[in-house]
């Protein structure tokens, strides 16, 4: 089986090379990230192969992350990648197909078979390449070091502005637009209906203030995640109401941020009360 490695963005030598998963590009990997001009990561996510019974909803994906480093090397994670040496990976991947002239990991990067590769283990090997390497430190937040795994659990859950302040930045979800049943344009405020990879996380259900970009230009949006109880619908969807914006977009990608959330879903006894609180989360989020 050949080795994958896909390239995003330029196809120049890096500079300086950054390697882990990246999931949520969250502040411990900003602090990653400002040493680099390009990252090395996996898909699909390296749990996902190594415990083929577990299901991880990924923070990033793919082509979410290429939004914020201008090369993104993607390896396609697979049973013969997880099964290779920690010098292995670090010959037949690092320095035969990227050989970068820097190196940046995290205090806790750990590769190869059993996981036997450690921070210790690379620093040795670049010495001995006279590649420099920098390891970060842990990034705390509440005197708690930041993880996706626990990001993962505050979007879930609700605890929202939380993960939004351990990520650094707004959540950010890349989906198309799909043809809903007008149910916003009837109430007055029409929506975009999206839908996003499977893989992709979905936030606990709620209204939420955000942005959309539309060929590059940021609009005010009010995000609603769920299963409107109001009309009785099981099927959960995820809607944008774009302030000040009129257009067609169906079937377009777009890029939506979560940039605050605001209230949890509710059921309202008709449709005046639902306009109602809806005018009132645009005042909420935006002022009168």
């Amino acid at each position: 089986m050949a080795i994958k490695l896909i390239t995003y963005g330029h196809k120049k030598k890096p500079k300086s090379l950054g390697l882990g998963v990246f999931d949520g590009i969250h502040k411990g990997h900003q602090a990653i990230l400002s040493q680099c001009d390009a990252l090395l990561t996996f898909n699909p996510h390296p749990v996902t192969i190594l415990h083929n019974t577990i299901t991880l909803d990924r923070l990033t994906t793919v082509k979410e992350m290429t939004h914020y480093i201008p090369q993104l090397f993607v390896l396609e994670f697979n049973k013969m990648i997880a099964n290779l040496s920690a010098q292995d990976f670090l010959n037949k991947i690092i320095l035969e197909k990227i050989n970068p002239s820097h190196i940046v990991i995290g205090y806790d990067y750990h590769f190869g078979k059993n996981k036997e590769g450690t921070p210790e283990l690379f620093k040795q090997w670049c010495n001995n390449h006279n590649i420099p390497i920098t390891i970060i430190e842990p990034i705390s937040n509440t005197d708690q070091i930041i993880k996706s795994k626990a990001i993962r659990t505050q979007l879930k859950e609700g605890n929202v502005n939380q993960a939004l302040d351990d990520l650094g930045h707004p959540y950010l979800m890349i989906g198309t637009v799909i043809k809903g049943d007008s149910r916003g344009k009837e109430l007055g405020f029409p929506t975009a209906n999206l839908k996003f990879p499977t893989e992709k996380l979905i936030p606990k259900k709620g209204v939420y203030k955000g942005n959309i970009t539309i060929e590059n230009k940021p609009y005010k949006t009010m995000i609603y995640i769920g299963n409107r109880p109001t009309f009785n619908t099981k099927t959960t969807t995820v809607e944008a109401f774009i302030l000040d914006f009129k257009g067609n977009l169906y079937d377009q990608t777009i890029c939506l941020y979560i940039e605050q959330y605001l209230r949890p879903e509710k059921t309202f006894p008709n449709k005046e009360a639902l306009i109602s609180q809806i005018n009132q989360d645009i005042q909420n989020a935006y002022g009168p």
